[in-house]
């Protein structure tokens, strides 16, 4: 019999790609530069395109918009559904205005239908449907859906420039706002909406939780998994200002945490 060829990894594909991913800043603030051509932005598209998908369903639609009239017209969309959730939802950070998403060279807006959660696997059973899939073909639809948009960042950062991911569209009246604008119907959701450009300023990396806590080995590791108490103590002392800081900083905020209420807020356009 012939040897077997010979398996080996690619360390060095594998170190460049974590430089990528290392580099990724989400930057919600730009300073107004060159166009970026066509065949780049499309590019970066094709990277969404080639994300993994339930069923292979390639649930999206990616609409790139580069021209900056329209890209005025998205971010101030994008800008107003800011305004609500800062009137709304007290306690989220405050979204800067001045150099926020408008002066993005392009925004891609990514569409998706949820109705391709049919294709994912359903149970001829209503009942067992109903507990058992129903709910986890949403999953998967989502899942899919943020596999190509973290494509989209990723491919973005390669390239040199940089972007954030804006939830928001996915909100009734920004949707409804962003299909009329774009021309999308009703059935198509935005639930990714990306801002692309050059940053306003350079953007320091933010902290990450150790990696020795993150990742279980064959199994969990309970001391590792937060509680319900650290989640609310994120949520009413650190969140508006760990979201934005790195590791050291972080540190020295804990540190000086007091006993009880919450941190003031702090004004940054990068996460």
């Amino acid at each position: 019999m012939p040897p077997k060829t010979k398996q080996k990894l690619n360390g060095k594909k594998l170190a460049q790609l974590l430089e990528v991913i290392r580099d990724r800043r989400s930057v919600r603030s730009f300073d107004p530069g060159d166009r970026v051509p066509r065949e780049t932005l499309e590019q970066i598209a094709d990277a969404g395109r080639w994300a993994p998908s339930g069923a292979n369903s390639q649930p999206w639609e990616i609409c790139i918009i580069e021209e900056p009239e329209r890209v005025q017209e998205v971010a101030s969309v994008m800008a107003s559904q800011a305004d609500r959730l800062n009137e709304h939802c007290k306690g989220f950070p405050h979204v800067h205005k001045k150099h926020w998403v408008h002066d993005s060279v392009a925004i891609m807006a990514v569409f998706v239908d949820p109705r391709w959660a049919d294709t994912y696997p359903v149970a001829s059973e209503k009942d067992l449907d109903r507990t058992e899939y129903m709910e986890n073909r949403s999953n998967i639809l989502l899942v899919s859906v943020g596999a190509a948009i973290q494509n989209l960042q990723l491919a973005t950062t390669a390239v040199g420039l940089t972007s954030a991911w804006l939830s928001g569209g996915g909100e009734p009246q920004t949707a409804s706002a962003l299909q009329k604008l774009l021309g999308f119907p009703s059935s198509h959701i935005p639930y990714g909406i990306v801002p692309i450009g050059w940053p306003r300023r350079k953007a320091e990396s933010r902290w990450r939780r150790p990696i020795d806590e993150v990742v279980h080995w064959n199994g969990v590791a309970l001391a590792n998994l937060r509680t319900r108490e650290d989640i609310d103590h994120y949520l009413t002392k650190e969140r508006r200002h760990s979201i934005y800081k790195d590791a050291e900083a972080r540190k020295q905020h804990i540190e000086r945490l007091p006993s009880d209420g919450e941190i003031d807020p702090v004004d940054d356009g990068n996460r």
